[in-house]
């Protein structure tokens, strides 16, 4: 089977690392507190403006694309499927990685060394255009990927028609339902449900 993989959200809890990071960032340079902690944007959590936005990214992304730790089990999972026989394509809309300049080649070797230290061994990587809704649906099908797993609604949305998904359960997803959609809250869960063969 071809296994299809998101990163941020999926293989990093990047809701974690703003609430980690982003509160103390927000009430000291803004005096804005968390008005939805259900969200997964930093703007929907803070209610703030796409420059305050890029004010904290501008802080913090450096720290999160080189620092932050994988999910729990993850990368044994992904040895494991791997092992049985499984592609694994790491599927990611990763900000800026899939442009054709000095950030895009910077953003890219961020993500696969980041990968690499992780030991997440994959057969091949897609990055897609963040600001293009179905762009990882084009992924999907270009590299006939049999299952996807991913935690963002409109990228789940998206790909669903056209092959199973198991959406990583989180607060900004719990919504999210419909036909070859299941969920999965760790990593374990999504070994369980690919060996079941969902």
């Amino acid at each position: 089977m071809n296994i299809g993989i998101d990163v941020d959200g999926v293989l990093t809890d990047i809701q974690g690392f703003h609430f980690k990071y982003a509160p103390l960032f927000f009430k000291k340079f803004f005096k804005r507190n968390v008005v939805n902690s259900l969200a997964l944007n930093v703007e929907d959590i803070f209610n703030c403006t796409e420059k305050e936005s890029l004010i904290y990214w501008k802080k913090h992304l450096l720290k999160y694309v080189i620092t932050e730790p994988v999910r729990k089990d993850a990368q044994n999972i992904v040895c494991k499927l791997r092992s049985n026989g499984h592609k694994i394509y790491i599927i990611s809309k990763r900000v800026f990685t899939c442009q054709d300049d000095f950030l895009g080649k910077l953003m890219r070797f961020f993500l696969k060394s980041w990968l690499w230290r992780n030991k997440i061994k994959y057969h091949g990587i897609v990055f897609c255009d963040n600001s293009v809704t179905d762009s990882k649906k084009k992924a999907c099908q270009d590299k006939h990927i049999d299952l996807m797993i991913d935690d963002e609604e409109v990228n789940i949305n998206a790909i669903s028609p056209i092959t199973k998904v198991i959406c990583f359960n989180t607060s900004y997803n719990k919504n999210c339902s419909g036909n070859n959609i299941v969920k999965a809250g760790t990593w374990n869960e999504v070994y369980e449900l690919i060996e079941k063969k969902m």
